[in-house]
């Protein structure tokens, strides 16, 4: 038997994301701005055309790699075959970088314009921020919620939402009575021991202490996030994981995982950041 190590092993983000099949090192997500009606007065007017934006976004095709070599005289020596074990820690990495892709691409610049001449940092773009950091409070998820209503994101048209966090914002969810209370809540989060859902946003949860973690911590401010399924684009190319024999070394077996893809904001308002105090 072999221990695989505590670790992330699927993206918990897929879920949340438009996923694309990417042609060509610089892909383009495009989009519709609104347009409003105007009153027409008297008989028999001419027509008057309205303009309508059209928005293009770039996603950037990246690639990824992870690569192990597996040597013969490991295999004597540990009594077993690796080579699946090593597949499955492989994969688990492009998993957790596929996260970690969705999760930067929700605060970086963006180039935008038809051929993507013009750079958009997050604020520009509409990306707010909800101030957390004296606690993640049941409050500040009402916040969250009313920021969306009032950007007319999924009023109409329901969207999955969710909040990403980790294990200290979980604790402190935990604490609020509105959220574990049966009074005010049939979710049993109690009996529970987690929190699923949250004033109607899924909570993802990773791993604070992970060697590289999903969400990054900045001059002790944690960079939590709450999304909708309408925010970010992945654009994927290639997905390959070849096992074969390396034969210019000694008894050694290559094992290789290759993936290619880029994301991008769609949409500013579509994305929050939300602040808080890592201790």
């Amino acid at each position: 038997m072999v221990h695989i190590k505590a670790q992330q092993v699927k993206a918990r983000m897929r879920p949340y994301v438009q996923i694309l099949k990417m042609n060509g090192d610089k892909f383009a997500y495009d989009g519709l701005g609104d347009v409003e009606a105007t009153e027409v007065k008297g008989r028999i007017q001419p027509v008057v055309f309205q303009d309508i934006e059209h928005l293009r976004r770039k996603i950037t095709r990246r690639r990824f790699a992870i690569t192990l070599p597996i040597d013969s005289s490991d295999i004597r020596g540990a009594l077993l075959d690796p080579k699946g074990l090593y597949a499955k820690s492989i994969v688990a990495g492009l998993e957790r970088r596929f996260d970690r892709l969705v999760v930067e691409a929700m605060f970086a610049d963006v180039w935008t314009g038809r051929d993507f001449e013009t750079k958009l940092t997050a604020a520009q773009d509409g990306v707010v921020t909800v101030n957390a950091t004296g606690g993640l409070t049941y409050e500040k998820l009402l916040e969250i919620q009313e920021n969306w209503i009032d950007a007319d994101v999924g009023t109409d048209m329901p969207v999955k939402k969710v909040l990403g966090i980790t294990g200290e914002e979980h604790t402190a969810l935990m604490s609020e009575t509105k959220l574990i209370s049966g009074d005010y809540s049939r979710q049993y989060v109690v009996d529970k021991g987690e929190i699923q859902n949250a004033v109607g946003l899924d909570i993802v949860k990773f791993a604070a202490d992970a060697r590289n973690p999903i969400i990054p911590v900045i001059s002790g401010t944690r960079q939590c996030f709450a999304a909708t399924t309408e925010g970010i684009a992945v654009g994927v190319s290639v997905v390959n994981l070849d096992i074969k024999e390396r034969n210019d070394y000694y008894e050694t077996t290559q094992v290789q995982a290759i993936l290619e893809m880029g994301a991008v904001r769609t949409e500013g308002v579509q994305i929050q950041k939300v602040t808080t105090t890592a201790t």
